[in-house]
């Protein structure tokens, strides 16, 4: 706590002096307020569940009004990707009713956000609609790594300078080079994008040539660890930490991607911080400043985060997106048809299930494949007896992934399922025990082989049975495969996939086919697709 004196200072500075101007403060906090990877989530509602959530950029927004009460006309709000996809609120006015100004921007604007930078689900509609869906913004998107694949001119700044009661922060964007791998049908032959490691130092030396006192990257890429695409895949690395490293004069470092929290990390000098995604916290990073020969610099720093969890949503904004809000709700619950049993994800990691071989039927009857592999994105997600909505297949597929199938061999096939298995480190007194360092996506099941996992293996030997046809699969063998574009592309590290030629390709939304097929079928019978086909030794399955 700061001593009387001091505080008797303090105020004896900022007092203007008799017949001349006000004495500036010599010392001053700045405040940047951040989210990411919002993904849609926009209203404190959960669509697919159809019920409250703990989560919203209206609960951010109470959050961000208090904070410019307690630090007046020094807040500076931004965010650092993945907005405008990622549930039905954030399809629905990308695919089914776009609107002149997408309402998650008309929220952000009227939050009043200084800047943002894109995030690689931004680019999951195409660059017409980012275009349109961005060009609403009434801030900046700033990207310094990314250019024109023709001319090398970035369709976005790589920076900003703002003032801030007189300091003057210079903010510069970028973004994970994944983009070339996952969106690679939008961007490739238009954009390249650059190594951020290469692409920022520059930048925010040129903030400081321009006078810049606080420097701060805003970036949408994970701070370390895999890549999650191929390792020697075109793109550069999928994080930012070296890039940090190689920028000693940066002061704070907004980063997303991971769907991680961080608060209070430092890397070299850098303060990093990460809000949680979906609108579920916003982070805070306070920067002191002090005068110091006639300029400003950073003396302290320090990074929070404040869970939305238990704030309150700010009604000026429910009312402003109460109509966009009904007509999602709407179009999700419109019943496509009926089911006579429920049909749960719960448990889709241990054990085949009647929801994911649904998946796995439909995309084998669109592409003719002989196999078909999916994830269990959402172990909350299901279809239910009953009515089955668009909100029910939405929580079963909630990716923009379109529908591929590629020609695969035998020793591809099971490396393949040797390196989907990493999700798990092995088997534990009481079951499988998860990987944490890799996500639930990233574990495919595979119709239309037979196949067995014993976790108690090292992964390349967990592979004990494997059969199609009713014939132990030979290195050799070559079968043709259904997957998404994410998992075709490489995506989670699956290099053996990226490779393989590609026999069908139409570019269509693994949801939207699944939604027609529902429709189609009118009545959803899990005996009519349930085959019992892959385990995990030592499980005991669902009766």
């Amino acid at each position: 706590m700061p001593t009387l004196a001091l505080l008797a200072a303090a105020m004896l500075a900022q007092a203007p002096r008799a017949g001349g101007p006000p004495i500036p403060p010599e010392t001053l906090t700045i405040v940047v307020a951040a989210t990411t990877d919002v993904h849609g989530r926009v209203m404190s509602w959960d669509y697919e569940q159809h019920r409250e959530a703990p989560l919203g950029l209206v609960r951010a927004a109470t959050v961000v009004d208090s904070l410019r009460r307690a630090h007046p006309g020094r807040v500076v709000l931004v965010d650092a990707g993945d907005l405008i996809q990622g549930n039905s609120f954030a399809t629905y006015f990308a695919r089914v009713q776009p609107r002149a100004v997408h309402p998650i921007l008309a929220a952000m604007n009227r939050m009043g956000y200084a800047v943002a930078a894109p995030g690689n689900h931004e680019f999951n509609f195409g660059l017409g609609a980012m275009q349109r869906a961005l060009g609403a913004a009434a801030f900046p998107y700033l990207a310094a790594n990314v250019v024109d694949a023709r001319t090398r001119v970035s369709p976005f700044a790589p920076y900003v300078l703002l003032d801030v009661m007189g300091v003057r922060v210079g903010i510069a964007g970028a973004i994970t080079p994944g983009v070339l791998v996952w969106d690679a049908p939008y961007v490739r032959g238009t954009l390249d994008f650059l190594d951020v490691a290469q692409a920022v130092p520059p930048v925010v030396r040129e903030m400081r040539s321009r006078g810049a006192d606080v420097t701060v990257l805003v970036v949408h890429a994970g701070l370390d660890g895999e890549s999650s695409y191929p390792p020697g895949a075109a793109p550069p690395e999928d994080n930012v930490a070296a890039a940090i490293r190689a920028a000693p004069d940066l002061d704070l470092a907004v980063i997303g991607h991971t769907h991680r929290e961080i608060t209070d990390t430092t890397v070299g000098r850098t303060l990093v911080v990460q809000p949680r995604n979906w609108a579920q916290s916003v982070a805070v990073a306070e920067l002191r400043l002090v005068r110091d020969g006639g300029r400003w610099r950073v003396a302290a720093k320090r990074g929070r985060a404040i869970p939305l969890a238990r704030v309150a949503p700010h009604p000026e904004f429910i009312g402003a997106l109460t109509g966009a809000h009904d007509s999602v709700v709407a179009w999700v619950r419109r019943p496509l048809a009926r089911a006579t049993a429920a049909m749960s994800a719960v448990r889709a990691r241990l054990e085949d299930t009647p929801v994911l071989d649904f998946i796995n039927r439909v995309q084998l009857e669109r592409t003719g494949a002989q196999l078909s592999a999916t994830a269990a994105f959402n172990l909350r997600g299901g279809i239910p007896a009953g009515d089955v909505t668009t909100a029910d297949v939405t929580s079963i597929y909630p990716y923009e992934n379109t529908l591929k199938a590629i020609r695969i061999s035998g020793a591809d096939l099971r490396a393949y399922l040797e390196r989907s298995s990493r999700f798990y480190r092995g088997m534990g007194a009481t079951g499988p025990v998860e990987n944490d360092s890799v996500p639930g996506y990233n574990f495919d099941m595979v119709s239309g082989a037979e196949y067995e996992l014993d976790l108690a293996q090292p992964v390349g030997r967990r592979v004990v049975r494997l059969l199609v046809n009713g014939r132990a699969v030979a290195d050799t063998d070559s079968f043709t495969l259904a997957l998404n574009s994410y998992r075709q592309q490489g995506g989670g590290g699956f290099a053996m996939l990226a490779r393989a030629p590609v026999v069908y390709d139409r570019g269509e939304s693994i949801r939207d086919i699944l939604i027609d097929d529902v429709e189609r079928r009118r009545v959803i019978r899990p005996e009519d697709f349930f085959v019992r086909n892959w385990s995990i030794r030592g499980v005991r399955a669902t009766p």
